[in-house]
């Protein structure tokens, strides 16, 4: 058995999930989800993997205490020192661990943000992350749209990471170089802006033509889902968008992602894959 801690907004969530998928596939053993820490987690939307076609269990709590070890200080101490062997914490943020997949009895904590971890099963994934349930008839109009031109969307995130000391904001001009290089490459393009703080884009992204402050959606599900059927991807410093390009569809598309994801880079990272345009 693989447990997979999840913890975080959507692309976090999506993250460990791949990964613990992944794992659990290489060694032939069940995986299961422990969701335990939303009972008292306040940010962003909560557990949000049952939107998909996802079929995940829930660890119990007798089955967390035998691979993490105990939630009391004997337990911390333990999995501190290295000496509860089933436990798995991720050393370095996007940095690969081959102890990932060294044993079919392990509880895994961390983000795993790195796609070498599921690339081999992406086809897995995209059939695991079809919605549920059908997307709004205005969502469905917008879609239309977005299929219908050469369509660009563009993420902004701001919201938590206005005091987030790790992530950073994104400086303007990374918007302002990325959308000269879409202009340069793609004719007429359609730029669909998605934000948590849309307010903030209509006044600092009002130098765009041809684009669509997208504001009506229901929940970030919809502004996932639009992402992704977009021909062309510009992302943010966001897992959120990240998965969004990910899954995006088109053989042809082109992703721009920023350089600097952290605000304090650590040598070895790199979030954007090889095919992506870093700025």
């Amino acid at each position: 058995m693989i447990i997979m801690r999840i913890i975080g907004g959507l692309g976090n969530q999506l993250f460990q999930y791949a990964v613990g998928k992944a794992a659990s596939i290489h060694q032939n053993v069940p995986l299961k989800l422990d969701i335990f820490d939303y009972d008292t987690y306040l940010l962003h939307s909560g557990f949000r993997l049952d939107q998909f076609s996802i079929e995940f269990q829930i660890a119990s709590e007798a089955e967390v205490k035998l691979l993490k070890g105990g939630s009391g200080f004997l337990g911390k101490m333990t999995r501190k020192l290295g000496l509860k062997k089933t436990y798995v914490r991720e050393v370095q943020n996007n940095i690969f661990q081959e102890s990932v997949f060294n044993s079919g009895q392990l509880y895994l904590d961390g983000y795993w943000q790195n796609e070498r971890y599921f690339k081999d099963i992406r086809d897995l994934i995209l059939l695991d992350l079809k919605l549920k349930k059908d997307l709004s008839s205005l969502c469905l109009k917008l879609m239309q749209a977005i299929r219908a031109n050469q369509s660009v969307g563009i993420h902004v995130r701001r919201g938590d990471y206005l005091s987030h000391p790790d992530i950073g904001l994104l400086e303007l001009s990374y918007y302002v170089r990325a959308v000269k290089y879409i202009n340069n490459q793609i004719q007429t393009p359609t730029f669909y802006i998605f934000s948590d703080d849309i307010d903030w884009c209509r006044t600092n992204l009002a130098f765009i033509e041809n684009s669509v402050f997208v504001d009506q959606t229901e929940n970030e599900i919809d502004d996932f889902q639009l992402m992704q059927e977009c021909d062309h991807n510009i992302i943010a410093n966001s897992s959120f968008s990240w998965w969004a390009a990910w899954l995006n569809k088109n053989p042809n598309k082109i992703v721009i992602a920023p350089k600097k994801w952290m605000a304090r880079r650590r040598p070895g990272c790199k979030w954007a894959l090889d095919d992506w345009i870093e700025f």
